[in-house]
């Protein structure tokens, strides 16, 4: 039994003298690496993320009312930078649709420039269009919606769909809306 508390004593000493050295060891360590997150994270402020998330919304039996709209993506506190958006939706007999991709928040502008993709497209059925979502930073775009154009509540048939793809978004610093 004396062995055992000599040997726990002798190891509490060299604990008790090497553990300051250890603590003051890892404390400046970690002052050096948080100085460089900090400074990493300033140099970075206006840097650009690419990012990788997919939204598939499936439409099917969702009614959208005439002139309104339905939200489908938000990136808050980011700004979309590059994306694309793949959609299968309702159309007419001359392969277009009423429906209107918006981008915003504030003064919500329309996605132009979608394609269609006519061998994956019925005229007066469903019809496929694509594009990319590019911004060059002039605008704070943030939301993603569909607005309804007719005059006519579209009802959303089986297999309906959006896909919505966002690459690379900016964090947008003191953003005030008034």
């Amino acid at each position: 039994m004396k062995i055992g508390n000599s040997a726990f004593i002798l190891l509490f000493s060299v604990f008790m003298v090497i553990s300051p050295i250890g603590i003051q060891l890892s404390f400046s360590q970690s002052q050096e690496l948080t100085e460089k997150k900090v400074q990493s994270q300033d140099t970075n402020v206006a840097k650009n993320f690419i990012v990788s998330d997919s939204q598939i919304l499936l439409l099917e039996g969702v009614t959208l009312p005439e002139g309104n709209y339905l939200h489908l993506y938000d990136s808050s506190p980011y700004s979309l930078i590059k994306g694309h958006i793949a959609a299968k939706i309702p159309c007419n007999e001359d392969f277009t649709t009423p429906i209107v991709f918006l981008f915003g928040p504030a003064n919500p502008e329309p996605l132009v420039g979608l394609a269609l993709s006519p061998l994956s497209s019925e005229a007066g059925d469903l019809c496929t269009y694509s594009g990319d979502i590019v911004n060059n930073k002039s605008t704070y775009l943030t939301d993603i919606a569909i607005y309804n154009n007719s005059t006519d509540d579209i009802v959303f048939p089986p297999t309906s769909t959006i896909h919505i793809r966002v690459n690379e978004v900016s964090p947008q610093l003191n953003i005030t809306y008034q």
